[in-house]
């Protein structure tokens, strides 16, 4: 199978598995689309990764704003010295994609160059929103029929399951983030559960760090509700690559749960299996 994969699908599923599989699920005429858009949210979102220092980091996100304005002045100019950003020109086009929409993602990647965690809930779900709500926004107008717009309950289902995922996936990214001296807890949950951040630099997973990890759990969980509520838990087959992102989230909720909330264990990361025929009997149903 791996022979078939273009070279999108490839840096997708490379770099963005979870949301590589969901996008399986997509009408093939749109897949290449989305595997362009995981690959180059994949690009922005490892830029302090990359460089380790935020200064450099930044320079790197304003060569990306400084490659939409190429794209967006001259679609057909020269951009085959860079693979990713050739296909964003052409699926950006094709789309009609959103510059404001791609330039949002950029500019919400600024906040990972910052060593200060967000100060509040409010503060963490919008960087949820700049993150991950603004690609999974880009994923569904690629997967909106022609002509066609999409659903305004389709759109705000869609901001709740992206908040979820974005805060599951700080949670599975804790050794990491601990690793980079960083965490994404809000200042004032680790003030209420008297969270001690050196102690998480140290990969300590003490009774008060699980508390706090609970209470995320809690307040993702929450949001997948609130998309379910919206949407009775079913969606036109064609938006399940967004959607099924929702499923994925509960599965890992439920696993750090089982692991006494212990965000540093890589058990989190098993159930591979699990994970890919839980999707596929949602993506049958229609569920999430």
């Amino acid at each position: 199978m791996a022979s078939t994969l273009s070279y999108m699908a490839i840096e997708a599923r490379r770099q963005d598995r979870d949301r590589f599989l969901c996008a399986l699920f997509a009408p093939e005429e749109t897949r290449e689309g989305l595997y362009t858009l995981l690959a180059f949210n994949a690009e922005i979102a490892k830029s302090r990764e990359t460089v380790g220092e935020p200064l450099l980091g930044e320079i790197r996100l304003q060569w990306w704003r400084e490659a939409l304005e190429l794209i967006y002045g001259d679609p057909n100019g020269v951009l085959d010295d860079h693979v990713v950003l050739a296909e964003l020109a052409k699926v950006s086009q094709h789309y009609n994609l959103s510059r404001e929409n791609l330039e949002q993602m950029i500019d919400a990647r600024s906040q990972d160059m910052l060593d200060e965690p967000p100060q509040d809930e409010v503060e963490l779900r919008d960087y949820a929103v700049g993150t991950t709500a603004t690609l999974n926004a880009a994923l569904l107008k690629i997967l909106s029929p022609a002509g066609s717009d999409v659903p305004s309950t389709i759109w705000e289902a869609s901001e709740h399951v992206s908040v979820a995922w974005a805060m599951t996936g700080l949670l599975r990214a804790a050794a990491s983030l601990a690793g980079y001296q960083r965490v994404m807890i809000p200042q004032v949950v680790m003030q209420n559960y008297g969270f001690d951040k050196y102690v998480f630099f140290n990969g300590q997973p003490n009774p008060e760090i699980k508390q706090a990890t609970k209470h995320l759990i809690e307040l993702a969980r929450a949001e997948i509700n609130r998309a379910r509520a919206l949407t009775g838990g079913k969606v036109d087959k064609r938006y399940l690559p967004v959607f099924l992102q929702a499923s994925l989230a509960e599965l890992y909720l439920k696993r750090i749960e089982r692991l006494d909330c212990n965000t540093f264990s890589p058990e989190i990361e098993d159930g591979r299996t699990l994970r890919q025929i839980k999707l596929t009997l949602k993506a049958l149903c229609g569920s999430f």
